[in-house]
């Protein structure tokens, strides 16, 4: 059968004038929401330092379209884990033994919001939108984020039409159509051992303000817990000396109970949760209470009644988090 004469012009025109490819957009994955993150990092570390000073942002917000928001939420944690072991593999590969890394904040802090829009751009279910900075103080005040009219943000942000990431300058109110969701935030303790391990351990970089740690062991207490309210940048230790202790947002109804660790934060409930030491199996063990989420070592601790706890093992080591805001570290005291 012959060719018509159209398909025959067709065919030699696309001999010589190339069909160009059909781009088809890149999809929100683990892998590349990680690469995200990196590169933001990247490109703080290499913008913020100066001299032999290692400076990096510590604060991150990242903003999805709802649907991916979705799509991914349960695999936030283990994104936010990886993430910051890169970033520690990151510095101790630029790190000489000349270097000093400075740290401006205690904790790195990841903030996921769905949206679908920011700074009058759409949000499609293809985007990352990764925002770095400093200090989480400008872009938090309590629940969300500071929205005060005319107020600036320095923050490392990617250029949509370069791809490429560099400071920038927004205004906060273009956060105000974002719902940054308890469920998104997570807070990690930044490990000074993992920062150092080409100084001295007894050394300290003099241009850092380092916080005079709490004794390692105290013999009247059966554990520590190390608590940091990313709401009020505040880190304290509390002493485990009773076999039980609840953990409870501070309230007139709870200060006569001596075995209360009271939490001025308001993303804690009253009560929260219990941990207490099983003479029995010699483990600690965990109950969660509150409405709002309860996670241990990033696994969702199951709601209980308050009269009918259902306890979890604690294992030495852990990290519990509340709401999203409060991060509790938990040690035996050994």
């Amino acid at each position: 059968m012959e060719k018509s004469p159209d398909r025959l012009w067709e065919q030699l025109g696309s001999l010589l004038v190339p069909k160009r490819k059909l781009q088809v957009p890149e999809t929100v994955t683990n892998e590349r929401m990680l690469h995200e993150l990196i590169r933001c990092f990247e490109t703080s570390l290499d913008r913020e330092s100066i001299g032999m000073s290692l400076l990096f942002d510590a604060h991150y917000v990242i903003i999805l379209h709802p649907v991916t928001y979705t799509e991914r939420l349960a695999a936030l944690p283990v994104i936010v884990n990886e993430a910051v072991n890169a970033f520690y593999q990151r510095i101790n590969q630029r790190k000489t033994e000349q270097d000093r890394i400075v740290t401006v904040a205690s904790h790195w802090q990841f903030k996921f919001g769905p949206g679908t829009e920011f700074d009058g751009r759409p949000i499609t279910p293809v985007d990352v939108e990764v925002i770095g900075s400093l200090t989480g103080t400008s872009l938090e005040n309590g629940s969300t984020l500071a929205l005060e009219k005319g107020r600036n943000l320095k923050a490392t942000r990617k250029v949509k039409n370069t791809n490429v990431y560099t400071k920038l300058d927004l205004n906060l109110p273009t956060f105000r159509h974002i719902d940054f969701r308890e469920s998104g935030a997570f807070a990690v303790r930044i490990d000074p051992a993992l920062l150092a391990h080409h100084e001295p351990a007894e050394a300290a970089p003099a241009a850092v303000a380092v916080l005079p740690a709490p004794p390692s062991v105290r013999p009247d207490a059966l554990a520590r817990l190390d608590y940091y309210m990313a709401d009020q940048h505040t880190e304290e230790t509390y002493w485990m000396k009773d076999r039980e202790v609840v953990v409870a947002r501070q309230e007139p109804d709870n200060e006569p109970f001596a075995n209360y660790l009271r939490l001025p934060s308001p993303y804690v409930s009253n009560p929260h949760a219990r941990i207490r030491y099983d003479p029995a199996s010699g483990q600690f063990q965990l109950a969660s209470f509150s409405q709002h989420e309860t996670r241990l070592n990033e696994r969702i601790v199951a709601r209980s009644e308050p009269g009918d706890p259902v306890w979890v093992d604690l294992p030495d080591a852990s990290q519990i988090l509340l709401n999203g805001a409060v991060t509790l570290t938990f040690k035996t005291n050994a």
